[in-house]
């Protein structure tokens, strides 16, 4: 007869806050634009981040959306689109461990695309204030997460200018 291990029984209230914390450090030591940071210090801003859940075919948030948060995919699938007047352009697809949305943690600007779930989703938010506290003391994760999301939006308009050629003029 097989006996629970001591990872299959659920946690307890004051466990579950516990059990949560270790995974959101877990996905944070895995996202590279975080992974340099000492994990004294990592854990700090795993307390910080919230976890929000999304049902298939939910918006996470809309393009021109004013949102402070920088998300990590911790379960599920979700998709980018840009929204024209006649119809949605997929531009890419996110999966568990990526990190998006950044731009929000820098500044307080609309977002530039829409974000739906495919499937149920989950994610790890970070919210600006907290982001901004641990660019004072690690200003190279900005670096890092400014690559991360350049090299995104470069993509995705790449791909926006192959889905439209016939709307740019010379």
């Amino acid at each position: 007869m097989n006996s629970p291990t001591e990872s299959d029984k659920p946690c307890s209230s004051a466990m579950r806050d516990r059990c949560e914390l270790d995974e959101n450090l877990e996905i944070l030591r895995n996202v590279p634009a975080f992974s340099a940071i000492p994990l004294q210090n990592l854990r700090l801003y795993a307390y910080l981040s919230r976890r929000r859940c999304y049902r298939a075919g939910e918006f996470l948030f809309h393009q021109g959306d004013m949102d402070d948060c920088g998300y990590i995919v911790v379960s599920g699938t979700a998709r980018v689109l840009r929204e024209l007047k006649d119809c949605s352009i997929f531009l890419n697809e996110l999966k568990e461990g990526e990190f998006f949305g950044g731009l929000a943690l820098f500044s307080d600007i609309r977002r530039l695309f829409s974000v739906r779930a495919v499937t149920d989703v989950e994610c790890l938010t970070l919210d600006r204030e907290s982001f901004r506290r641990m660019l004072l003391q690690f200003p190279d994760v900005s670096l890092k997460v400014l690559d991360i999301m350049i090299k995104r939006i470069v993509q995705m308009e790449e791909k926006l200018f192959q889905a439209c050629p016939d709307v740019c003029m010379l």
